[in-house]
C-alpha cells in the first residue's frame, strides 16, 4: 500500500514540475472556469471563458462570429455579431495583462478569429 501511495506521489509531482518547466503555457481549468497563464490566475467570465476553450479546442483554426456565437449561447438568443468582437477585445486585454508581450488570438480580416499559441 505504501509503495502505490508513492508512486501516485511520484506521477502528481512530475506532472508539477513539468508544467513548471513549460513556460509561456496557457493552461484552461474547466473545473474552477478559469485560465492560468504561467500560473497566473486571469479572470474570465463565462462568455470569455467558453469563447477561448471553443478557439483553443482548434489551434490555427479560424471561426467566424456566428460559429463563436453558437458556442457562446447555446439558447441561441438574438445577439448582434458586434458582440462577439467585445468578448474578443476583453479577452486580449485579460490576457495581456498576463502577457504583455504576446498575442495569442489573432484577427482573420473578413473571416474571424483564431487562437494561435506561438511556437
Amino acid at each position: 500500500m505504501v509503495a502505490r501511495v508513492k508512486a501516485v506521489l511520484r506521477r502528481v509531482n512530475s506532472k508539477d514540475s513539468a508544467s513548471d518547466d513549460a513556460p509561456n503555457q496557457l493552461v484552461l481549468d474547466e473545473e474552477g472556469w478559469r485560465a492560468l497563464a504561467d500560473g497566473k490566475d486571469i479572470e474570465l467570465t463565462a462568455v470569455e471563458f467558453q469563447l477561448l476553450k471553443v478557439m483553443m479546442s482548434a489551434p490555427g483554426r479560424i471561426f467566424s462570429r456566428e460559429q463563436l456565437m453558437d458556442h457562446m449561447y447555446r439558447d441561441h438568443r438574438i445577439v448582434s455579431e458586434r458582440t462577439v468582437d467585445s468578448h474578443i477585445k476583453k479577452l486580449r486585454r485579460k490576457i495581456a495583462d498576463a502577457w504583455p508581450e504576446r498575442e495569442i488570438i489573432r484577427s482573420v480580416y473578413g473571416v474571424g478569429y483564431k487562437y494561435q499559441p506561438e511556437e
